[in-house]
């Protein structure tokens, strides 16, 4: 017993003192003849990216360097952005590529590791006061994108998820992550796709928003030079090294993860021959007091734990990516119901439309066929009244009197109603002719005269010597002229009327001003709608039809002009409207050109 016990503490220390000698002599030899490494490295930060030194750094060159000195590798940092280094690696100028998710156009160009390093997603972020909630929000948005990445070109990129849902928007490629950032900093993109790693690195340096839209789950791993010389013997040690470091919950793998995606603070790296020591010392414990087995135990148990761990990631993976797909088809029925709806809605507004358009023709052919009977029976009362039939009594003429004047105003509303049935209908015809503006303005001024005269008001005109011809339908502008006129005739008690035309750069300018009872602010847009009266007009004495101001909008608007009301109740009113000039037209018919 005691000499077994003696060859187990012999054995100890020969593991302990001879072992970093053999680890210095096969160190010696790999260090004799390195293998020399072409890494590529991009800006991709936290990921893989230059530091301000020049020096390459970040989760993914740190992990490189691990596994080059655990092989005796020498690395030869090569310096692009992420296409100039995915052109390198396809042209065999480097070795390896880190950071590369698979793709089958990728496969055939690159060949990749067995073991998938980490899993990353892709975020959208906008620019300052752009909304975007889901992927729909980026129809008709401007995309800047990392050219070539799998989340822009891949089967889940954003190219591919805004196709499916049918969205519309442009995609400005740029060669890095900090490019894609910079655009949309600088209002050139509505929005931007980048790595999520990148984006929670970055987002703090730019006047920007992140949305919650995460998308394209991508297993990344380390790419080679498809058929190259080393690619099998460094597939071989990449992979080797991932699995070790990630089946080692204390391994360098999992620090060098808080590190770079948690924020953590780097941890104190013990020396490797201090290591080797500790090694040495706890198996020869381990050998003395026979723990090889509880120490099995513990590894299965912790392997065990991870791997249920990556289970249940994967199963969360799969669960998003159901999510999306339901997502997906739920917009497509909603897309497909909102179109049925819309449709619908569309054929109702259609038949309304035809519906509407009947009722307005049989309004115009009804009113023109009431005027005819109705015209005979003014007649007919007016002759009556004047005594050519026969002597008649004073009742009688009285009776008479009103018979008329219900007659007139009854032909005003079916003059209205008419004029109103016909524009609706779509059967006025604008008849445009040059005329002398002066001309129009005698015939309508003398009109209109007798009325005011009257009542004991004075009526004038003002016409700027500017304007000679006019190009308009004159019948209509005679029309709204008499209508408004006639109307301040009727509103004003005392006072007067004045008729101003006047032009601009543009158009020409009438105004009508009286001094009559004016009219409320909130009612002056109301007063041009159909059958409408308001205020005072409403009062014994004023009564109208409330058509004329209708018909006299229409047929100003369908001439390209304006018309609108200013007024203070008790202050009398202001009609003005506006019609465009046509200088060629006028000229061309004073010279007959």
């Amino acid at each position: 017993m005691k000499k077994l016990f003696f060859l187990l503490l012999c054995f100890t220390f020969l593991l302990v003192f001879l072992s970093p000698v053999a680890l210095s002599t096969e160190q010696s030899f790999a260090i004799e003849n390195p293998l020399t490494v072409r890494v590529g490295v991009y800006e991709n930060a936290p990921k893989i990216f230059t530091d301000k030194d020049g020096k390459a750094t970040g989760f993914w060159a740190e992990i490189t360097e691990y596994i080059a000195k655990e092989e005796g590798w020498n690395i030869e940092w090569v310096h692009g952005n992420w296409q100039e280094c995915l052109q390198m690696l396809e042209n065999g100028e480097i070795d390896i590529m880190p950071d590369v998710a698979y793709s089958d156009e990728r496969g055939l160009l690159y060949d990749f590791a067995n073991e998938v390093l980490v899993v990353s997603w892709s975020r959208i972020y906008t620019a300052k006061g752009v909304f975007v909630q889901s992927i729909l929000d980026l129809d008709g948005k401007t995309i800047a994108v990392l050219k070539g990445s799998v989340n822009v070109e891949g089967p889940e990129g954003i190219k591919a998820l805004t196709s499916s849902f049918g969205i519309e928007c442009t995609f400005t490629e740029k060669d890095s992550y900090l490019a894609v950032f910079e655009t949309l900093n600088n209002g050139n993109a509505d929005a931007a796709v980048v790595s999520k790693d990148f984006g929670d690195l970055h987002e703090k340096d730019y006047n920007i928003d992140k949305t919650q839209v995460i998308f394209a789950p991508s297993k990344l791993f380390f790419a080679f030079t498809k058929g190259g010389a080393l690619t099998p013997s460094l597939i071989e040690a990449v992979d080797t090294n991932i699995i070790r470091l990630k089946s080692d919950a204390d391994s360098a793998y999992y620090d060098l993860l808080q590190k770079w995606f948690e924020g953590t603070e780097e941890r104190e790296v013990i020396p490797g021959w201090v290591a080797w020591i500790a090694l040495a010392f706890v198996l020869a414990i381990i050998l003395l007091f026979g723990g090889n087995y509880y120490l099995r135990a513990q590894v299965n148990s912790r392997t065990k734990e991870l791997t249920e761990e990556v289970l249940k990631r994967k199963q969360a993976e799969e669960d998003l990516r159901q999510s999306y797909g339901k997502l997906g088809e739920l917009v497509k029925e909603r897309t497909i119901e909102l179109k049925e709806k819309t449709d619908a809605l569309e054929e109702a507004n259609a038949h309304l439309r035809e519906v509407n358009r009947h009722k307005s023709v049989f309004l115009a052919n009804m009113s023109h066929e009431l005027r005819t009977p109705l015209n005979s029976i003014i007649g007919y009362t007016k002759l009556m009244y004047d005594g050519l039939d026969g002597e008649i009594n004073e009742e009688q003429k009285q009776d008479l009197l009103a018979v008329y004047s219900n007659g007139k105003i009854l032909l005003e509303l079916i003059n209205g109603l008419l004029d109103l049935s016909k524009i609706e209908a779509g059967k006025i015809v604008m008849a445009y002719e040059v005329f002398a503006v002066s001309n129009l303005v005698n015939e309508v001024i003398t009109t209109v005269q007798p009325l005011a005269v009257g009542k004991g008001l004075s009526m004038s005109y003002n016409i700027d010597n500017t304007i000679d011809n006019i190009y308009a339908d004159r019948a209509k502008i005679r029309q709204v002229l008499v209508n408004i006129l006639g109307n301040a005739v009727k509103f004003t008690s005392e006072g007067g009327i004045e008729l101003e035309i006047v032009a601009d750069k543009d158009n020409y300018i009438f105004s009508i001003t009286d001094t009559g009872i004016g009219i409320v602010k909130e009612n002056l847009e109301a007063i041009f709608d159909s059958f409408v009266q308001v205020g005072p007009a409403q009062i014994a004495g004023y009564a109208g039809t409330g058509l004329g101001l209708a018909v006299c909008r229409q047929f100003i608007e369908m001439q390209g002009g304006k018309i609108w009301a200013e007024s203070e109740l008790g202050k009398g009113s202001k009609f003005i409207f506006t019609l465009p000039m046509n200088k060629r037209i006028i000229l061309n018919s004073q010279t007959g050109g």
